[in-house]
């Protein structure tokens, strides 16, 4: 990306849920707009709740480069191709072991990030099926609270209405402290203060100087409504939760119908030239995204 971009269109995807569908498939026809914008000499970065290395190796299968800016751990963390990591927050300690001992008290299942791994401290259904998806290694201690770094990140998973009531009792916890909030129906997310998508877009625009005012975000959940209010242009897939919906310029089809490329067809028909729309969005469509060439169930 140029350190000269002034006058581009920068262009910022949230991945999962927006960009793949539900087989965390990631669709050609977004692969090949994707390949057009950068041609165009515009920008694009990706910005996911996902580990750095998660949504790194995905965005490596598919597109065999390092090129694009990745903004991870929903903004605790961003890398720039050639340049390597130039940001990062981490929890503060006390507030993560306040965390850990209260998710533990309400049998929650809790795991932590820390320096880019994934702990546990239970070999149980959901950090299996959650490393899966994310096509990581996962590892098992016996207690979270005797790592020797602050987590990046903390993640409690559990049913939609559990998550729903354990809310505001964990924002009590937190004390201003961490931001919590769910970037996935059944993923409850506890990041530094500090550290949201919207925070993370500014500092990458002001490092790579490019203007906000031509920026245009794509996302379907809670975590991407800070990103939606610094930005230009703001774009919800269909899927959305309701209060993503409410800010948004642009309501698309769902992740499931391609709805980013529904989106461009209709706002920026300039980017979607030499798509084939003719044999629809199947699976013979798909880039696979995982290292071992398998679509994540």
């Amino acid at each position: 990306m140029s350190n000269k971009s002034k006058c581009k269109r920068t262009f910022v995807f949230d991945l999962d849920g927006t960009v793949l569908n539900s087989k965390n498939e990631f669709p050609k026809e977004t692969k090949t707009l994707v390949q057009n914008i950068v041609g165009n000499g515009d920008n694009v970065v990706f910005a996911t709740g996902r580990m750095h290395i998660s949504a790194k190796k995905l965005l490596d299968n598919v597109f065999g480069e390092d090129i694009f800016p990745i903004i991870s751990y929903n903004g605790a963390v961003i890398y720039v191709p050639g340049e390597g990591f130039i940001y990062e927050k981490t929890l503060d300690i006390e507030t993560a072991y306040k965390v850990i001992d209260f998710l533990r008290e309400k049998n929650i299942h809790i795991q932590t990030y820390v320096d880019d791994n994934l702990y546990s401290e239970k070999d149980d259904d959901e950090i299996r099926l959650y490393a899966k998806h994310a096509d990581v290694p996962y590892y098992v201690v016996e207690d979270l609270k005797a790592l020797e770094h602050p987590p990046i990140k903390m993640l409690a998973i559990a049913e939609e209405a559990i998550l729903d009531s354990l809310i505001e009792p964990l924002k009590e916890i937190v004390d201003g402290k961490a931001n919590v909030f769910k970037s996935f129906p059944i993923f409850l997310d506890i990041v530094p203060a500090d550290a949201n998508k919207g925070i993370a877009l500014k500092f990458l625009a002001d490092y790579l100087n490019f203007d906000l005012g031509s920026t245009i975000v794509f996302g379907d959940n809670e975590n991407d409504i800070y990103m939606f209010k610094v930005a230009s242009k703001r774009i919800a897939v269909s899927n959305a939760v309701w209060r993503l919906k409410e800010v948004a310029d642009f309501v698309s089809k769902s992740n499931e119908e391609n709805g980013v490329l529904h989106a461009f067809v209709h706002l920026f028909p300039e980017y979607v030239r030499g798509i084939d729309f003719s044999s629809g969005h199947t699976n013979s469509n798909i880039v696979n995204t995982t290292s071992d060439n398998k679509a994540a169930e």
